[in-house]
């Protein structure tokens, strides 16, 4: 069976077993000298499994709070195999945000990092649900004890395989529903050249597994037989030495990320001449930055435009597309076969070539839907195609370019915040009278978050009320930066003019997001 044709397959969980019936005694997680083959690593996920069925029924979403570790993937792959719903939550998030994610989705079980526990247990959410520690003795001592082999339920494409919350123009995230058809159909896309892996490959997967971004490397790994690498936090120095120590071939890094790792001082001692392909999204990649990777390292680059809501990749701009005699690395690519993209206008009608509108996606990785939204799903799904809240153009071979936003998101370092979170955290604040939040141009994140306030009082400190954020969502929402001003600009609606106050941050630049 060909492992990349993932059409005939019903479930996630199949992918392990085909891997493992060709593949069985090839490395499949951890380093070169003491990774698990993929026989003893369909072992460990078959007990996990097991375990769960003691604990929760086919159908009940688990929740996973922790840093990328392999307990991490074999739990994943578990909840998978069980016919539950793998519910990855990010760990940067406020307790606050946390709480409403598990309110929210009625998960039934949560497995968290020990680090993470006394706070999550501390939640009146926790309480109605099992708290197990992820970390590697106590884990294992919780499925080790599980001594029944219980049989696995028959599971379809259209049930679902992952729930993913992400952050909502509202200020309450959503939980983007994902089905085993959806992450298939994905791993399928990305199957294909120039993405294509092989058991002689070595993936790395430093991003979050709360990101769908994060998610995909790691399934990719276990569908080809590649042997996969995760790591938890991400250090540039460390991960370079990793690389170049494993010999990987194939990884995901966004462009903060590339640009982090080209300044490691590891570089020179550690050149990484394995390395064949670095995937990345979120922004485009510098001609700077691009020329030093290929003088530096020497790999192939592929750029992938999507959504959590699309299970991944919408568009690909291959290596051949980097070169620079091509002028295409403002674009983020074409849509790979199955995948339909074009433009509307405010009205729906579609656009023809270069006239920039709202990107809107067909074909089998849109999302099942928002959990317990219909009202939102109505407003992102129409006949099948997914609104995406961006604002780009085709241009005559098909090629995409994002130009905007059409909804006010912000994306820094792959991270996406909404400014009316970060604006409801921030007008909790004695000091604040009316705040409007936006991104600005960096160098190294992409656009960062600045907050232009109207303050209360004239002595209205700065540093005070970014630390009042902080306490109240996740870090990477905060503002980096705050303005100070009079008014802010409003429509004859009173709808803060949001365009206006980001135009003379971005004025000099082609696109008007990092």
């Amino acid at each position: 069976m060909n492992l990349h044709h993932t059409a005939t397959l019903t479930s996630v969980g199949d992918l392990l077993d085909v891997t493992c019936a060709a593949y069985g005694d090839a490395p499949a997680l951890g380093g070169r000298t003491d990774a698990l083959s993929f026989q003893d690593f369909d072992a460990v996920v078959s007990r996990i499994a097991s375990a769960l069925h003691q604990e929760a029924a086919t159908g009940d979403r688990i929740a996973i709070l922790g840093r990328n570790s392999p307990e991490q993937v074999a739990l994943l792959l578990a909840v998978l195999r069980a016919g539950m719903t793998a519910l990855p939550i990010n760990w940067r998030l406020a307790p606050a945000e946390v709480a409403y994610i598990l309110r929210h989705s009625g998960a039934r079980l949560l497995f968290a990092d020990e680090a993470f526990c006394p706070a999550i247990r501390a939640l009146d959410e926790a309480q109605a649900m099992t708290v197990h520690s992820l970390d590697g003795a106590s884990f294992a001592a919780w499925h080790g004890a599980c001594c029944t082999s219980t049989a696995m339920p028959a599971i379809g494409r259209d049930d679902l395989a992952l729930l993913m919350y992400t952050s909502g123009t509202t200020g309450l995230p959503k939980g983007v529903m994902l089905t085993h058809g959806n992450v298939l159909d994905s791993l399928m896309i990305m199957g294909e050249e120039p993405l294509h892996l092989g058991p002689a490959d070595v993936v790395y997967a430093p991003a979050p597994m709360f990101h769908i971004t994060g998610i995909g490397p790691v399934l990719r790994a276990v569908q080809t037989g590649a042997r996969l690498i995760v790591s938890g936090l991400f250090d540039p120095d460390a991960a370079v030495r990793i690389m170049a120590h494993e010999r990987v071939t194939y990884t995901t890094l966004a462009p903060a990320m590339i640009q982090a790792c080209l300044a490691a001082p590891s570089l020179a001692q550690a050149p990484l001449t394995a390395l064949r392909t670095i995937v990345y999204g979120g922004s485009p990649i510098s001609p700077d930055t691009l020329r030093e990777a290929r003088a530096k390292i020497g790999c192939e680059f592929v750029q992938c435009y999507g959504l959590t809501e699309t299970t991944g990749p919408i568009t690909v701009l291959t290596p051949d597309d980097h070169h620079p005699d091509r002028d295409l690395l403002l674009s983020c690519g074409r849509p790979p076969a199955g995948i339909a993209v074009r433009i509307e206008g405010p009205d729906g009608a579609v656009l023809p070539v270069g006239e920039t509108g709202e990107i809107v996606v067909s074909g089998p990785i849109v999302m099942q839907g928002y959990a317990d939204d219909p009202d939102a799903t109505g407003r992102t799904i129409a006949a099948g195609w997914l609104r995406s809240g961006d604002a780009g153009y085709l241009d005559a071979d098909g090629y995409l370019f994002i130009r905007d936003r059409v909804k006010d998101m912000i994306v820094s370092g792959g991270e996406n915040i909404y400014p009316v979170e970060v604006e409801n955290a921030l007008a909790a604040h004695p000091s604040v009278n009316d705040v409007a939040v936006i991104g600005v141009p960096d160098p190294r994140w992409g656009e960062t978050v600045m907050a232009v306030i109207v303050p209360a009082k004239p002595d209205a400190d700065p540093e005070e009320i970014m630390a009042f954020c902080r306490s109240r969502i996740a870090a990477y929402k905060c503002p980096r930066r705050i303005a100070m001003v009079d008014a802010l600009p409003r429509n004859a609606a009173g709808k803060v003019l949001r365009r206006d106050l980001r135009a003379p941050y971005w004025q000099d630049r082609d696109r008007q997001v990092g």
